[in-house]
């Protein structure tokens, strides 16, 4: 009974750890006249476990002249040459035979690092919330690490919440997750948990303890106290923790927003709390039906009205509507004329058909006092390109940016944020946790998040915020553990930042183009008296910033790569006394590459607020154009305050705006992420910025950070849209575009007006912006002129005249391009007609609340 086996060893070659490599097949063959009985197959030797029998057709026993076959698999266990045999038992010549198995493992298993062991949170308020801290995942190997539950328990689990999760369902080998966990302590005293994590990784699951402290009574206020509201408007009330709020009279909602009665009186609003010192607040509200006294101004100051078009005009007694009889006149004619336009007695202007320019004059017939308005009437949309020749105003690339993308789950949904134009990201350099027991690195906890977001081209802004646990006093007056804190020996802590440049010119070559020092050094976020925040900051910056812009010149010389650059003070609002301080020192004044600040036009007092209406404090749309405080005003000044600067770039010192949004509270309001007025408010915002150098600006700014790309309450770009349109965007959720999203798409991204790749800004355009009407932008890129037309107001203006003078395109095509309902961006071409060289016009009509645009191209 002759039995024959083929082939006599099976070989595979280089297959990586965690892996299967391809199936190879033995056949077993009974060359004889009888039958064979098979009594076992079997693998053994040293490396048994490393290769398997996934399939086979030999049975008990084996018929004459017949064969049958075993497939093996070979899936290593660790690293370098694995050896088995395989055997077969039988009652044939021999009664065994033999295949020897072989194969090469490749990389590393991989283990996996959970940092920190221990988060604590120090004593925060009962029922008030901490800021998030993190926990990073790295593997160190080349195998996949499945995640499974990230949980909580423990004594207090409530008390600890999981804020962000970045980590999904795995982790693939050398690449690192984060963990955002929020403490909001129910009750005083000491409060505990841990978070667990399971995984397929050694050491399964993994824990970190949480540890923190809740104060035994917080001491309540609110705000405002004793507010005087006009009847059926609307006042935004807030507390210092949560509470449930009533009122006497009128109404007031859970989050605090009163309403007031009808008839004019006084009333009280309670704040009351659940853990408080006193357990309730109550203030007077003196509601009354007019505005008797105050400066008398007219809203708005300035209007753009297209021609046969309406336009309300309001008189105000210092921002608030004016209630005493008043008579409007235009150009000196009471009520105007078919000239000059006609205004009715509530203050409806209705343009004349004439292009010109009038003067509105309002008289409060009471106080005996006037004020004036400047209105121009205008028949077409004009641009002057200048043939491409304008290169004095260029717009960097990178232009707009994003906060928080490190928070997004997946590559799919950064994918998807990159899509939507945004090309640059400013994120918190992790010092706290990258030098949390000494000088020597743990560079895992920022490498894994600027590889993550890095992969695209997208740059990268740090933030050198927080001092390490070993550089924080002892005891720490801010709260155990609170990182927000001065370091005790700032020279240590500029080591540690001149680190950073260093480790990253040499990992991430060209990536990490700016370091930002601290973060809002003018609020707690530098902890501290309030009156030695400057100082304070000054010392940092004259400290870090020369030994950080000598290594990345050093650096940059080597490697041939731009320098990075350093510079701040990215202050809460643009700050004129930190501005100035900084640009007249005589080391700062040279040690800085950028001046920063953010820009939030509302409080979290005043969520409120509405679009075109005042309610107790002026409108966003009033606010948002205030020629004498808003955005472009903001960004002029500072303008203004580099020009007088002692820094070697003089006036072209870079201006950033790395922060900004409507409102910095953590609160639904009117337009945020309203379908309708998002993409408006987002649009006019980044046209006005823009067009500052039409008004006394130098430069255009050099980056424009949005807060925030996702994973922060009522904040974001993406996220799921439901009915509250809160920015949600749980653990595997799939996440969509919010409104906004279409702006930063249609402005920035290549398949659109292209201004993430770089542009210049147009000679000139008009109408100009004023504090009300149409808002018009116009840019250049190297292969499209592009103009933007935004309405914010309820008219819609039908067959207007765009003109595109001096394009520098001979043969030119149109796309119109307008973003429907806050949902998307729809495309169309429109038809160009050439007047003289390279200028055209076309004729649109611009709908109200709307955000269109007309690239024109070969």
């Amino acid at each position: 009974m002759g039995v024959r086996i083929d082939p006599r060893s099976l070989v595979w070659g280089g297959v990586a750890l965690g892996s299967t490599g391809n199936p190879k097949a033995v056949t077993l063959s009974n060359i004889g006249t009888s039958p064979i009985a098979i009594s076992s197959i079997g693998i053994s030797g040293a490396n048994a476990g490393d290769f398997a029998i996934s399939s086979k057709t030999c049975g008990g026993s084996l018929a004459a002249s017949s064969s049958c076959t075993v497939t093996i698999t070979f899936t290593p266990l660790a690293e370098g040459a694995r050896e088995a045999t395989l055997t077969f038992n039988h009652s044939g010549f021999k009664s065994s035979e033999s295949v020897s198995l072989s194969g090469t493992a490749t990389g590393k298993i991989s283990t996996l690092t959970v940092t920190p062991q221990t988060l604590s949170f120090g004593t925060i308020s009962v029922d008030s919330a901490s800021a998030v801290q993190s926990v990073t995942l790295q593997s160190d190997g080349t195998t996949e690490i499945s995640i499974g539950n990230v949980t909580i328990a423990g004594t207090d689990p409530g008390d600890f919440s999981i804020a962000s999760n970045t980590c999904g369902s795995s982790l693939q080998g050398s690449s690192g997750c984060s963990i955002g966990i929020l403490f909001k302590p129910s009750a005083a005293g000491a409060r505990a948990a841990a978070l667990t994590i399971s995984d397929s990784a050694s050491g399964s699951p993994h824990e970190v303890m949480l540890s923190g402290s809740g104060n035994a009574a917080t001491s309540l206020s609110i705000a405002p106290t004793n507010p005087t509201v006009l009847v059926n408007a609307k006042l935004q009330f807030s507390a210092n923790t949560s509470v449930t709020w009533t009122a006497t009279c009128g109404t007031i909602s859970k989050t605090g927003l009163f309403t007031a009665p009808s008839s004019p009186g006084s009333c009280m609003v309670t704040a009351t709390g659940a853990v408080t010192s006193p357990p309730s607040v109550s203030t007077s509200v003196n509601v009354t039906s007019d505005s008797t006294s105050g400066t008398l101004t007219v809203y708005p100051s300035s209007a753009a009205v297209f021609i046969g078009t309406d336009q309300a005009f309001q008189a105000q007694l210092s921002l608030v509507p004016d209630a005493h009889p008043v008579t409007y006149s235009v150009d000196g004619v009471m009520g105007g004329n078919a000239t000059t336009g006609v205004i009715t007695a509530q203050g409806m202007y209705t343009a004349p058909n004439v292009a010109g320019s009038h003067v509105l004059t309002v008289q409060d017939n009471t106080l005996g006092t006037a004020a004036t308005a400047k209105i121009t009437v205008f028949s077409d949309v004009s641009v002057d390109f200048d043939s491409r020749s304008t290169g004095l105003h260029a717009i960097s690339p990178g232009f707009f940016g994003a906060e928080r993308m490190e928070s997004l789950h997946d590559t799919a949904d950064l994918d998807l944020v990159k899509a939507g134009g945004m090309q640059y990201a400013r994120l918190y350099a992790q010092i706290p946790f990258v030098f949390k027991t000494g000088s020597t690195a743990n560079w895992q906890a920022i490498d894994f998040i600027v590889q993550k977001i890095s992969t695209g081209g997208v740059h990268i802004m740090l933030q050198m915020v927080q001092t390490p646990p070993w550089l924080q006093p002892d005891p720490n007056p801010c709260g155990a553990g609170n990182a927000y804190i001065m370091p005790t020996d700032v020279n240590a802590w500029a080591s540690l930042a001149v680190q950073y440049v260093k480790h990253m010119d040499e990992n991430f070559p060209g990536v990490v183009t700016d370091y930002e020092i601290w973060n809002e050094p003018n609020t707690l976020e530098l902890c501290g008296p309030s009156s030695e925040r400057a100082p304070n900051y000054m010392k940092l910056y004259t400290a870090a910033a020369p030994m950080m812009r000598a290594q990345a010149a050093a650096d940059a010389q080597a490697s041939g790569l731009p320098a990075a650059r350093v510079g701040g003070p990215a202050t809460a609002g643009m700050q004129s006394g930190w501005v100035s301080e900084m640009l007249s020192d005589p080391v700062i004044s040279q040690n800085i590459d950028f001046l920063s600040y953010h820009d939030y036009l509302f409080t979290n007092r005043q969520t409120g607020a509405q679009w075109d209406t005042y309610n107790g404090v002026d409108s966003v749309y009033q606010r948002t154009q205030d020629s004498g405080a808003g955005p472009m005003h903001s960004y002029v000044f500072a303008s203004r305050l580099v020009a007088v600067g002692k820094q070697p770039q003089g006036k072209n010192l870079p201006i950033y705006n790395t922060e900004y949004n409507l409102n910095w509270a953590f609160a639904k309001n009117c337009c945020a992420n309203d379908p309708t007025l998002s993409p408006v408010w987002n649009s006019m915002y980044a046209a006005d910025m823009l067009n500052s150098i039409y008004n006394g600006a130098t430069n255009t700014p050099g980056h424009m950070v949005y807060f925030a790309a996702t994973a922060v309450p009522y904040f974001c770009l993406v996220g799921e849209i439901n009915g509250d349109m809160d920015c949600a965007y749980s653990s595997g959720s799939v996440p969509q575009p919010y409104p906004q999203y279409f702006v930063y798409q249609l402005l920035g991204a290549a398949d659109y007006l292209d201004l993430q790749g770089g542009a210049f800004m147009a000679k000139s355009i008009s109408p100009a912006t004023l504090g009300n009407g149409l808002v018009v932008t116009a840019f250049y890129t190297k292969s499209l002129d592009a103009i933007v037309i935004i309405n914010p107001n309820q008219n819609t203006l039908r067959n207007v005249t765009v003109n595109l003078n001096n394009t520098g395109l001979a043969s030119a095509q149109g796309t119109l391009y307008q973003i429907v309902n806050g949902q998307s961006i729809q495309s169309s071409p429109v038809p160009l007609q050439n007047q003289t060289g390279t200028s055209f016009t076309t004729i649109v009509t611009i709908g109200a609340y709307s955000v269109q645009a007309i690239s024109i191209h070969n």
